[in-house]
C-alpha cells in the first residue's frame, strides 16, 4: 500500500526513572533518560512514532543531536516522496547519515507503524511467522551495586513475578561472587540467573577467568564478555567456557552479525530495532541468525514503553525468539516511574502483555 509522507516532527522528552534501580555497568549509569519522540504523517493525516533511546554512553547519540539532524537534514529528505514499504526509508537514511543507530530506528519503527496504521492492521500480521504470543517473560538487569542492594533488587524482581535476572558484572571494586552467592542464598535455586559484563574483560583470559568464577551459582548464560569491538576474542572465549555465550555490543549490524557467524562467536543474539539502525534491520538480523541455528533475544537501552511496543512485538510474532526459553529485557514497568504512552504497557506477574490495536497499538503521551 503506498503512501506519502507529508510532515516529520520530532521533540525531546524527559522520563524519570525510579532512581533506587537506575542501570549501572562497566560502561557507566544510566539513570536519565532524554529521548527524542518521531511522528511521521502521512497524506490521508495517519501517524505512525518512534522513540529514540539516545544514551551517550551507548551509542554516542544525544536528543539534541538528533533534532537537529531531523529538523535539518531528514525532513527534506523523506517529506512529499511516496513509498510502497518502510524499509526504503531506511534505505534512504542509511545513504545520507552515517551511524546514529537509534535515531534511524526511531524513524524506521514510525514508519512501519504507519504503514500498519493505514491498512488497520497490527505489525504482527505484517512480520510474523507464528500468531503473536500473549505475553513475553521479562528479564530484570539489576545493575552493579553493592550485595546489599543487588540482594534487595533481586528480591523485587521476584516478588514482581520475574523469575530471569540479569545482573551486571566486571565493574572493579565489586565482589561479583559475593553478590551472586547472596543473590543464591537468598531467593535458592529457582531463579534463572545471567550476567552481563557489558564487554568489562579486556582480555581473552581474565573473561575466561571471570566467568568461570561465577559458574557454580548456574548460570543460564553470559553477556558480552568481552569489548565491542572484538568479536574474535569473543568466539575464543566461547570455545573456552561451558556457558551459552549472548552477543550484544559486538553485533549492532547485519555485517557485525555475519562476522559473528563466521567465526561462531555466540551461542544466542541480542537484538532490538535501536541498536540495530531500524525494526527492518532486526526482522532481517533474526532471519539471518534463525537460519544459521541461532535464537535471539530482546535487549535494551532503557527504552519506555514507546520504544518497548516495537521490541515486544518482535518478540511475540518471530519464531527466532524462544521467549519461553529465554527472557527479555522487556523491564519498563519495574524502571519509569510512569508509562510514556496510551495505552501503557502491562507488566503482569513477570511477563509483559503485547499490546493489543493497530500498528504497535500505542501512542505517545504529549505531555
Amino acid at each position: 500500500m503506498p503512501f506519502q509522507i507529508t510532515k516529520v516532527e520530532a521533540r525531546i522528552a524527559n522520563y524519570s526513572l525510579h532512581q533506587d534501580r537506575v542501570i549501572i555497568t562497566s560502561l557507566g549509569i544510566h539513570d536519565r533518560s532524554r529521548y527524542l519522540i518521531i511522528t511521521l504523517t502521512d497524506e490521508l493525516e495517519n501517524q505512525g512514532f518512534g522513540e529514540a533511546a539516545t544514551v551517550m554512553i551507548w551509542s554516542g547519540e544525544a536528543a539534541e543531536t538528533g533534532l537537529w539532524i531531523v529538523q535539518n537534514r531528514i525532513t527534506p529528505l523523506l517529506t512529499g516522496s511516496h513509498y510502497d514499504h518502510p524499509s526504503e526509508i531506511l534505505t534512504i537514511l542509511d545513504r545520507a547519515l552515517q551511524g546514529n543507530p537509534f535515531l534511524k530506528a526511531s524513524i524506521d519503527i514510525a514508519a512501519w507503524d504507519l504503514w500498519a496504521r493505514r491498512q488497520e492492521k497490527p505489525v504482527s500480521a505484517l512480520i510474523g511467522d507464528r500468531k503473536p504470543v500473549e505475553s513475553v517473560p521479562t528479564r530484570f538487569s539489576i545493575g552493579a551495586y553493592s550485595v546489599e542492594d543487588t540482594v534487595r533488587l533481586a528480591v523485587e524482581s521476584w516478588e514482581a513475578g520475574i523469575r530471569t535476572l540479569k545482573i551486571k558484572t566486571g565493574v572493579p571494586g565489586l565482589d561479583d561472587v559475593a553478590r551472586l552467592k547472596a543473590v543464591r542464598e537468598r531467593l535458592g535455586k529457582e531463579p534463572i540467573l545471567t550476567i552481563d559484563a557489558n564487554g568489562a574483560y579486556q582480555t581473552e583470559d581474565q573473561a575466561v577467568a571471570a566467568i568461570e568464577e561465577l559458574l557454580p551459582f548456574n548460570l543460564a548464560l553470559v553477556e558480552q564478555p568481552t569489548p565491542r569491538d572484538r568479536i574474535g576474542m569473543m568466539a575464543r572465549v566461547k570455545q573456552r567456557v561451558d556457558v551459552p555465550i549472548l552477543a550484544d555490543e559486538s553485533i549492532f549490524t547485519p555485517g557485525e552479525l555475519a562476522e559473528a557467524l563466521d567465526c561462531d562467536a555466540m551461542d544466542l543474539l541480542s537484538l532490538y530495532p535501536g541498536k540495530n539502525g531500524g525494526f527492518t534491520n532486526s526482522l532481517k538480523m533474526a532471519q539471518t541468525a534463525q537460519n544459521a541455528g541461532k535464537y535471539c533475544v530482546i535487549g535494551s537501552n532503557m527504552e519506555t514503553d514507546l520504544g518497548q511496543a516495537a521490541m515486544v512485538c518482535l518478540a511475540a510474532s518471530l519464531t527466532a525468539f524462544p521467549v519461553e526459553e529465554y527472557a527479555s529485557d522487556l523491564m519498563t514497568g519495574m524502571i519509569y516511574t510512569a508509562s510514556s504512552t496510551s495505552p501503557a504497557l502491562e507488566l503482569n506477574n513477570g511477563r509483559l502483555l503485547t499490546p493489543l490495536g493497530t500498528g504497535f497499538g500505542v501512542e505517545p503521551l504529549h505531555d
